[in-house]
Protein backbone atom coordinates (compact mmCIF):
# COMPACT_ATOMS: atom_id res chain seq x y z
CA UNK A 1 0.00 0.00 0.00
CA UNK A 2 1.48 3.30 -1.04
CA UNK A 3 2.00 6.08 1.39
CA UNK A 4 -0.45 8.29 -0.53
CA UNK A 5 -3.18 5.61 -0.44
CA UNK A 6 -2.68 5.12 3.34
CA UNK A 7 -3.14 8.83 3.87
CA UNK A 8 -6.39 8.86 1.86
CA UNK A 9 -7.70 5.85 3.80
CA UNK A 10 -6.88 7.47 7.17
CA UNK A 11 -8.67 10.67 6.26
CA UNK A 12 -11.72 8.74 5.10
CA UNK A 13 -11.85 6.69 8.31
CA UNK A 14 -11.66 9.80 10.49
CA UNK A 15 -14.43 11.44 8.51
CA UNK A 16 -16.66 8.41 8.87
CA UNK A 17 -16.03 8.25 12.60
CA UNK A 18 -16.82 11.89 12.92
CA UNK A 19 -20.09 11.42 11.04
CA UNK A 20 -21.11 8.46 13.21
CA UNK A 21 -20.26 10.41 16.35
CA UNK A 22 -22.35 13.35 15.20
CA UNK A 23 -25.36 11.16 14.39
CA UNK A 24 -25.19 9.18 17.63
CA UNK A 25 -24.93 12.13 20.01
CA UNK A 26 -26.85 14.93 18.40
CA UNK A 27 -28.25 16.07 21.79
CA UNK A 28 -24.74 16.85 22.95
CA UNK A 29 -23.87 18.99 19.97
CA UNK A 30 -27.24 20.34 18.81
CA UNK A 31 -29.76 21.66 21.39
CA UNK A 32 -32.88 19.48 21.39
CA UNK A 33 -36.02 21.44 22.19
CA UNK A 34 -37.70 18.16 23.18
CA UNK A 35 -35.31 17.27 26.03
CA UNK A 36 -36.71 17.41 29.59
CA UNK A 37 -33.80 19.43 30.96
CA UNK A 38 -34.11 22.11 28.33
CA UNK A 39 -37.88 22.16 28.70
CA UNK A 40 -37.63 22.81 32.44
CA UNK A 41 -34.98 25.47 31.87
CA UNK A 42 -37.17 27.12 29.26
CA UNK A 43 -40.21 26.99 31.57
CA UNK A 44 -38.20 28.49 34.41
CA UNK A 45 -37.08 31.34 32.18
CA UNK A 46 -40.64 32.22 31.14
CA UNK A 47 -42.35 34.36 33.82
CA UNK A 48 -45.80 33.19 35.00
CA UNK A 49 -48.73 34.73 33.21
CA UNK A 50 -50.15 37.69 35.18
CA UNK A 51 -53.58 36.96 36.63
CA UNK A 52 -56.17 38.59 38.85
CA UNK A 53 -57.36 36.56 41.84
CA UNK A 54 -60.69 37.86 43.10
CA UNK A 55 -61.86 37.30 46.68
CA UNK A 56 -65.29 37.81 48.21
CA UNK A 57 -66.51 37.84 51.81
CA UNK A 58 -70.19 38.39 52.75
CA UNK A 59 -69.73 40.46 55.93
CA UNK A 60 -69.57 44.23 56.27
CA UNK A 61 -66.73 43.85 58.79
CA UNK A 62 -64.36 43.48 55.83
CA UNK A 63 -63.35 46.17 53.36
CA UNK A 64 -60.57 46.33 50.78
CA UNK A 65 -58.11 47.96 53.18
CA UNK A 66 -58.47 45.20 55.75
CA UNK A 67 -58.35 42.49 53.09
CA UNK A 68 -55.14 43.84 51.58
CA UNK A 69 -53.49 44.20 54.97
CA UNK A 70 -54.30 40.68 56.11
CA UNK A 71 -54.20 38.71 52.87
CA UNK A 72 -53.76 40.73 49.69
CA UNK A 73 -50.37 42.31 50.37
CA UNK A 74 -48.71 39.06 51.54
CA UNK A 75 -50.07 37.25 48.48
CA UNK A 76 -48.76 39.96 46.16
CA UNK A 77 -45.34 39.84 47.83
CA UNK A 78 -45.16 36.05 47.47
CA UNK A 79 -46.56 35.93 43.93
CA UNK A 80 -45.76 39.14 42.01
CA UNK A 81 -47.67 37.88 38.95
CA UNK A 82 -50.91 37.63 40.96
CA UNK A 83 -53.02 40.70 41.62
CA UNK A 84 -55.40 40.04 44.55
CA UNK A 85 -58.69 41.90 44.37
CA UNK A 86 -61.59 42.14 46.80
CA UNK A 87 -65.34 42.52 46.29
CA UNK A 88 -67.01 44.18 49.25
CA UNK A 89 -70.46 43.00 50.28
CA UNK A 90 -73.35 45.27 49.38
CA UNK A 91 -75.46 43.85 52.18
CA UNK A 92 -77.85 42.04 49.86
CA UNK A 93 -78.59 38.38 50.52
CA UNK A 94 -78.57 37.62 46.79
CA UNK A 95 -75.33 39.43 45.96
CA UNK A 96 -73.51 36.21 45.06
CA UNK A 97 -76.31 35.24 42.67
CA UNK A 98 -76.00 38.67 41.05
CA UNK A 99 -72.25 38.18 40.66
CA UNK A 100 -72.83 34.83 38.95
CA UNK A 101 -75.56 36.22 36.69
CA UNK A 102 -73.43 39.15 35.56
CA UNK A 103 -70.39 36.93 34.97
CA UNK A 104 -68.30 38.79 37.54
CA UNK A 105 -65.06 37.01 38.32
CA UNK A 106 -64.93 35.49 41.80
CA UNK A 107 -62.19 32.94 42.48
CA UNK A 108 -62.05 32.55 46.25
CA UNK A 109 -64.76 33.07 48.84
CA UNK A 110 -64.04 33.08 52.56
CA UNK A 111 -66.69 32.93 55.24
CA UNK A 112 -67.70 31.53 58.60
CA UNK A 113 -69.38 28.19 58.98
CA UNK A 114 -72.66 29.99 59.64
CA UNK A 115 -72.59 31.62 56.19
CA UNK A 116 -71.76 28.62 54.02
CA UNK A 117 -75.26 27.54 53.07
CA UNK A 118 -76.58 30.97 52.15
CA UNK A 119 -73.53 32.32 50.34
CA UNK A 120 -71.76 29.26 48.93
CA UNK A 121 -74.15 26.34 48.56
CA UNK A 122 -77.42 28.13 47.82
CA UNK A 123 -75.98 30.03 44.79
CA UNK A 124 -74.13 26.80 43.78
CA UNK A 125 -70.65 28.30 44.04
CA UNK A 126 -69.05 25.25 45.65
CA UNK A 127 -66.25 23.30 43.96
CA UNK A 128 -65.02 19.91 45.15
CA UNK A 129 -61.27 20.35 45.64
CA UNK A 130 -60.60 16.76 46.73
CA UNK A 131 -58.56 16.10 43.57
CA UNK A 132 -56.43 19.20 44.17
CA UNK A 133 -55.85 18.19 47.79
CA UNK A 134 -54.73 14.73 46.67
CA UNK A 135 -52.65 16.00 43.77
CA UNK A 136 -50.66 18.36 45.97
CA UNK A 137 -50.56 16.03 49.02
CA UNK A 138 -52.22 18.74 51.10
CA UNK A 139 -52.30 17.60 54.73
CA UNK A 140 -55.65 18.39 56.40
CA UNK A 141 -54.56 16.62 59.59
CA UNK A 142 -52.54 19.76 60.43
CA UNK A 143 -55.78 21.55 61.29
CA UNK A 144 -57.94 21.44 64.41
CA UNK A 145 -59.93 18.23 64.06
CA UNK A 146 -63.49 19.48 64.55
CA UNK A 147 -63.06 22.18 61.89
CA UNK A 148 -62.21 19.48 59.35
CA UNK A 149 -65.06 17.26 60.59
CA UNK A 150 -67.55 20.09 60.02
CA UNK A 151 -66.18 20.64 56.52
CA UNK A 152 -66.57 16.98 55.61
CA UNK A 153 -70.08 16.82 57.08
CA UNK A 154 -71.21 19.87 55.10
CA UNK A 155 -69.86 18.41 51.86
CA UNK A 156 -71.28 14.95 52.43
CA UNK A 157 -67.83 13.50 51.84
CA UNK A 158 -66.72 16.13 49.33
CA UNK A 159 -64.24 18.80 50.34
CA UNK A 160 -65.20 22.30 49.31
CA UNK A 161 -62.68 24.35 51.23
CA UNK A 162 -59.75 24.70 53.58
CA UNK A 163 -59.95 25.72 57.27
CA UNK A 164 -58.02 28.84 58.09
CA UNK A 165 -58.92 30.49 61.40
CA UNK A 166 -61.62 30.65 64.04
CA UNK A 167 -63.28 33.40 66.02
CA UNK A 168 -62.66 33.81 69.74
CA UNK A 169 -64.69 32.26 72.50
CA UNK A 170 -63.87 34.63 75.32
CA UNK A 171 -65.21 37.20 77.75
CA UNK A 172 -64.34 40.79 76.86
CA UNK A 173 -64.64 42.92 79.98
CA UNK A 174 -64.43 46.59 80.93
CA UNK A 175 -62.04 46.87 83.86
CA UNK A 176 -63.18 50.39 84.68
CA UNK A 177 -66.73 49.20 85.46
CA UNK A 178 -65.41 46.45 87.74
CA UNK A 179 -63.24 49.03 89.49
CA UNK A 180 -66.12 51.51 89.70
CA UNK A 181 -68.30 49.05 91.61
CA UNK A 182 -65.53 47.28 93.55
CA UNK A 183 -66.10 43.90 91.93
CA UNK A 184 -63.15 41.55 91.27
CA UNK A 185 -62.28 40.92 87.63
CA UNK A 186 -63.46 37.71 85.96
CA UNK A 187 -60.93 34.87 86.08
CA UNK A 188 -60.07 32.01 83.77
CA UNK A 189 -61.80 28.78 84.73
CA UNK A 190 -65.07 30.32 85.95
CA UNK A 191 -68.34 28.45 85.63
CA UNK A 192 -71.50 30.02 84.28
CA UNK A 193 -72.82 30.20 87.85
CA UNK A 194 -69.77 32.19 88.97
CA UNK A 195 -70.13 34.48 85.96
CA UNK A 196 -73.77 35.04 86.85
CA UNK A 197 -72.80 36.11 90.38
CA UNK A 198 -70.39 38.70 88.95
CA UNK A 199 -73.10 39.90 86.59
CA UNK A 200 -75.57 40.26 89.45
CA UNK A 201 -73.17 42.50 91.38
CA UNK A 202 -72.52 44.70 88.37
CA UNK A 203 -76.14 45.21 87.28
CA UNK A 204 -77.24 48.47 88.88
CA UNK A 205 -78.17 52.08 88.33
CA UNK A 206 -75.63 54.75 89.10
CA UNK A 207 -75.92 58.47 88.40
CA UNK A 208 -79.04 57.89 86.38
CA UNK A 209 -77.30 55.36 84.14
CA UNK A 210 -78.34 51.71 83.94
CA UNK A 211 -75.35 49.37 83.89
CA UNK A 212 -75.50 45.71 82.88
CA UNK A 213 -73.30 42.90 84.08
CA UNK A 214 -73.36 40.77 80.93
CA UNK A 215 -74.51 40.92 77.33
CA UNK A 216 -74.32 37.95 74.96
CA UNK A 217 -74.92 36.99 71.31
CA UNK A 218 -77.45 34.19 71.93
CA UNK A 219 -77.87 32.98 68.34
CA UNK A 220 -74.13 32.46 67.90
CA UNK A 221 -73.92 30.77 71.27
CA UNK A 222 -76.73 28.44 70.17
CA UNK A 223 -74.65 27.43 67.15
CA UNK A 224 -71.55 27.01 69.33
CA UNK A 225 -73.32 25.52 72.35
CA UNK A 226 -71.06 23.66 74.76
CA UNK A 227 -73.14 20.47 74.98
CA UNK A 228 -73.18 19.93 71.18
CA UNK A 229 -76.97 20.10 70.90
CA UNK A 230 -78.36 19.76 67.39
CA UNK A 231 -80.88 22.31 66.21
CA UNK A 232 -81.68 20.20 63.15
CA UNK A 233 -81.95 16.43 63.46
CA UNK A 234 -79.46 14.82 61.02
CA UNK A 235 -81.77 11.85 60.31
CA UNK A 236 -85.19 13.48 59.96
CA UNK A 237 -84.01 16.89 58.76
CA UNK A 238 -86.51 18.51 61.13
CA UNK A 239 -85.95 21.12 63.83
CA UNK A 240 -85.30 19.84 67.33
CA UNK A 241 -85.54 22.81 69.68
CA UNK A 242 -87.57 21.36 72.53
CA UNK A 243 -86.69 19.07 75.43
CA UNK A 244 -84.79 19.36 78.69
CA UNK A 245 -81.43 20.16 77.12
CA UNK A 246 -82.65 23.20 75.18
CA UNK A 247 -84.65 24.30 78.22
CA UNK A 248 -81.44 24.28 80.26
CA UNK A 249 -79.63 26.22 77.56
CA UNK A 250 -82.34 28.88 77.50
CA UNK A 251 -82.59 29.05 81.29
CA UNK A 252 -78.84 29.53 81.61
CA UNK A 253 -78.85 32.54 79.27
CA UNK A 254 -82.20 34.10 80.21
CA UNK A 255 -81.26 34.44 83.89
CA UNK A 256 -78.67 37.07 82.93
CA UNK A 257 -81.37 39.12 81.19
CA UNK A 258 -83.95 38.92 83.96
CA UNK A 259 -81.82 40.32 86.77
CA UNK A 260 -83.38 43.33 88.52
CA UNK A 261 -82.50 46.36 86.42
CA UNK A 262 -82.74 44.60 83.07
CA UNK A 263 -85.85 45.96 81.41
CA UNK A 264 -85.40 44.90 77.81
CA UNK A 265 -87.35 45.75 74.70
CA UNK A 266 -87.11 43.80 71.47
CA UNK A 267 -84.93 46.54 69.96
CA UNK A 268 -82.53 46.56 72.91
CA UNK A 269 -82.15 42.78 72.72
CA UNK A 270 -80.78 42.89 69.18
CA UNK A 271 -77.13 41.86 69.09
CA UNK A 272 -75.95 45.07 67.44
CA UNK A 273 -77.47 47.10 70.27
CA UNK A 274 -75.92 44.87 72.92
CA UNK A 275 -72.56 45.21 71.19
CA UNK A 276 -72.91 49.00 71.31
CA UNK A 277 -73.71 48.83 75.03
CA UNK A 278 -70.25 47.38 75.56
CA UNK A 279 -68.08 49.05 72.91
CA UNK A 280 -69.70 52.49 72.55
CA UNK A 281 -71.93 53.25 75.51
CA UNK A 282 -69.68 51.41 77.97
CA UNK A 283 -72.66 50.37 80.08
CA UNK A 284 -72.05 46.61 79.92
CA UNK A 285 -69.26 45.17 82.04
CA UNK A 286 -68.89 41.83 80.23
CA UNK A 287 -69.55 40.98 76.59
CA UNK A 288 -69.58 37.48 75.06
CA UNK A 289 -70.04 37.94 71.30
CA UNK A 290 -68.87 34.38 70.46
CA UNK A 291 -68.56 35.50 66.83
CA UNK A 292 -66.42 38.63 66.85
CA UNK A 293 -62.78 39.54 67.25
CA UNK A 294 -62.82 43.23 68.03
CA UNK A 295 -60.44 45.72 66.49
CA UNK A 296 -58.37 48.31 68.33
CA UNK A 297 -60.64 51.02 66.91
CA UNK A 298 -63.75 49.40 68.39
CA UNK A 299 -62.20 49.16 71.85
CA UNK A 300 -60.44 52.51 71.71
CA UNK A 301 -60.64 54.42 74.98
CA UNK A 302 -61.66 51.38 77.02
CA UNK A 303 -59.61 49.79 79.78
CA UNK A 304 -60.38 46.22 78.71
CA UNK A 305 -59.08 42.71 79.09
CA UNK A 306 -60.05 39.08 78.42
CA UNK A 307 -61.12 36.11 80.50
CA UNK A 308 -61.75 32.52 79.50
CA UNK A 309 -65.27 31.63 78.40
CA UNK A 310 -67.31 30.18 81.29
CA UNK A 311 -67.85 26.42 81.44
CA UNK A 312 -70.89 24.38 82.37
CA UNK A 313 -70.89 22.35 85.56
CA UNK A 314 -72.04 19.32 83.58
CA UNK A 315 -69.31 19.84 80.94
CA UNK A 316 -66.20 20.90 82.86
CA UNK A 317 -63.28 22.14 80.81
CA UNK A 318 -65.28 22.22 77.57
CA UNK A 319 -65.45 25.50 75.69
CA UNK A 320 -67.83 26.43 72.88
CA UNK A 321 -67.60 24.69 69.53
CA UNK A 322 -65.09 26.01 67.01
CA UNK A 323 -66.46 28.68 64.68
CA UNK A 324 -64.23 28.15 61.65
CA UNK A 325 -63.62 30.45 58.73
CA UNK A 326 -62.98 28.54 55.52
CA UNK A 327 -61.57 29.55 52.15
CA UNK A 328 -63.33 28.12 49.09
CA UNK A 329 -62.30 28.00 45.44
CA UNK A 330 -65.46 28.80 43.50
CA UNK A 331 -67.12 26.70 40.84
CA UNK A 332 -66.74 29.60 38.39
CA UNK A 333 -63.01 30.21 38.89
CA UNK A 334 -60.93 29.74 35.74
CA UNK A 335 -57.69 29.58 37.74
CA UNK A 336 -58.27 26.83 40.33
CA UNK A 337 -54.65 25.63 40.28
CA UNK A 338 -53.31 29.10 41.02
CA UNK A 339 -56.01 29.65 43.64
CA UNK A 340 -55.09 26.41 45.37
CA UNK A 341 -51.40 27.35 45.33
CA UNK A 342 -52.26 30.62 47.06
CA UNK A 343 -54.41 28.84 49.66
CA UNK A 344 -51.61 26.35 50.28
CA UNK A 345 -49.26 29.25 50.97
CA UNK A 346 -51.81 30.87 53.28
CA UNK A 347 -52.18 27.56 55.13
CA UNK A 348 -48.48 27.32 55.90
CA UNK A 349 -47.00 27.59 59.36
CA UNK A 350 -44.95 30.68 58.46
CA UNK A 351 -48.02 32.61 57.26
CA UNK A 352 -50.04 31.59 60.33
CA UNK A 353 -47.22 32.47 62.70
CA UNK A 354 -46.97 35.96 61.20
CA UNK A 355 -50.72 36.56 61.43
CA UNK A 356 -50.84 35.16 64.95
CA UNK A 357 -48.02 37.43 66.14
CA UNK A 358 -49.79 40.40 64.59
CA UNK A 359 -52.99 39.47 66.41
CA UNK A 360 -54.92 39.31 63.16
CA UNK A 361 -56.43 35.84 63.41
CA UNK A 362 -56.66 32.78 65.60
CA UNK A 363 -55.09 29.98 63.64
CA UNK A 364 -56.79 26.60 63.25
CA UNK A 365 -53.46 24.86 62.86
CA UNK A 366 -52.74 22.32 65.57
CA UNK A 367 -49.59 24.16 66.51
CA UNK A 368 -49.02 25.32 70.09
CA UNK A 369 -46.22 27.70 69.10
CA UNK A 370 -48.49 29.52 66.65
CA UNK A 371 -51.29 29.72 69.19
CA UNK A 372 -49.07 30.99 72.00
CA UNK A 373 -47.59 33.65 69.72
CA UNK A 374 -50.93 35.41 69.32
CA UNK A 375 -50.65 39.18 69.71
CA UNK A 376 -46.91 39.25 70.51
CA UNK A 377 -46.29 42.01 67.96
CA UNK A 378 -49.59 43.82 68.46
CA UNK A 379 -49.85 46.97 70.53
CA UNK A 380 -53.55 46.22 70.98
CA UNK A 381 -52.87 42.97 72.84
CA UNK A 382 -49.92 44.17 74.88
CA UNK A 383 -50.45 43.00 78.46
CA UNK A 384 -53.77 41.30 77.64
CA UNK A 385 -54.77 37.79 78.68
CA UNK A 386 -54.62 36.47 75.11
CA UNK A 387 -54.58 32.80 76.13
CA UNK A 388 -58.25 33.30 77.03
CA UNK A 389 -59.16 33.85 73.38
CA UNK A 390 -59.66 30.13 72.80
CA UNK A 391 -60.66 27.25 75.06
CA UNK A 392 -58.25 24.44 75.86
CA UNK A 393 -60.79 22.08 74.33
CA UNK A 394 -63.55 22.80 71.83
CA UNK A 395 -66.93 21.12 72.22
CA UNK A 396 -67.75 18.46 69.65
CA UNK A 397 -69.45 19.94 66.58
CA UNK A 398 -73.21 19.96 66.21
CA UNK A 399 -74.83 18.89 62.97
CA UNK A 400 -74.66 21.72 60.43
CA UNK A 401 -77.65 22.07 58.11
CA UNK A 402 -78.95 24.51 55.54
CA UNK A 403 -81.34 25.58 58.29
CA UNK A 404 -78.92 25.87 61.21
CA UNK A 405 -78.62 29.66 61.02
CA UNK A 406 -82.40 30.05 60.77
CA UNK A 407 -82.90 27.75 63.74
CA UNK A 408 -80.36 29.76 65.75
CA UNK A 409 -82.38 32.88 64.97
CA UNK A 410 -85.44 31.09 66.36
CA UNK A 411 -83.53 30.36 69.58
CA UNK A 412 -82.76 34.06 69.81
CA UNK A 413 -86.45 34.88 69.36
CA UNK A 414 -87.35 32.55 72.21
CA UNK A 415 -84.90 34.39 74.45
CA UNK A 416 -86.45 37.74 73.50
CA UNK A 417 -89.96 36.44 74.17
CA UNK A 418 -89.01 34.91 77.52
CA UNK A 419 -87.01 37.95 78.61
CA UNK A 420 -89.74 40.43 77.70
CA UNK A 421 -92.39 38.28 79.41
CA UNK A 422 -94.33 37.39 76.25
CA UNK A 423 -93.97 33.63 76.68
CA UNK A 424 -92.72 31.00 79.09
CA UNK A 425 -89.71 28.94 77.99
CA UNK A 426 -91.63 25.75 77.10
CA UNK A 427 -94.14 27.58 74.94
CA UNK A 428 -91.48 29.71 73.26
CA UNK A 429 -89.33 26.71 72.35
CA UNK A 430 -92.28 24.64 71.15
CA UNK A 431 -93.54 27.42 68.89
CA UNK A 432 -90.02 28.07 67.60
CA UNK A 433 -89.67 24.40 66.66
CA UNK A 434 -93.07 24.35 64.95
CA UNK A 435 -92.32 27.54 63.04
CA UNK A 436 -88.93 26.22 61.93
CA UNK A 437 -90.42 22.96 60.69
CA UNK A 438 -93.05 24.83 58.66
CA UNK A 439 -90.24 26.80 57.04
CA UNK A 440 -88.34 23.60 56.22
CA UNK A 441 -91.45 21.91 54.80
CA UNK A 442 -92.30 24.92 52.64
CA UNK A 443 -88.76 25.12 51.36
CA UNK A 444 -88.61 21.44 50.46
CA UNK A 445 -91.96 21.67 48.70
CA UNK A 446 -90.66 24.27 46.21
Amino acid sequence: MTRKFKMILLIGTMAAASLVSACGSSSATVPDSGSSSNKSEAAASVPPKPIDLVFYHPSADWDEERFMKEFGDPIKAKYPHITPKFIKTNGKADQVTELVTTGTQVDIMFMSIGQIYNYLLKPKMERDITALIQKHSFDLSRFETTSVDMLKQIGGGKLYGIPMYTLPATIYYNKDLFDKFGVPYPKDGMTWDETYELSRKLTRQDGGVQYYGTVISPSHLAMRNQTSLNMIDPKSGKATLTGDAWNRFLANISRFYTLPGYDWTNAEMQVGKQRDMFTKEKRAAMWMPVSTMHTATELQGMNWDLAAFPTLTEAPGIGPQAYPFYFFITATSKVPEEAFEVLSYMSGEAFHMEKSKQGLFLSLLKNDAVRKAFGQESEMYKGKNTKAMLPDRFAAPSYVSAYTSSAAAKIFSTLVNVTTGKQDANTALREAEESMNKTIEADLAK
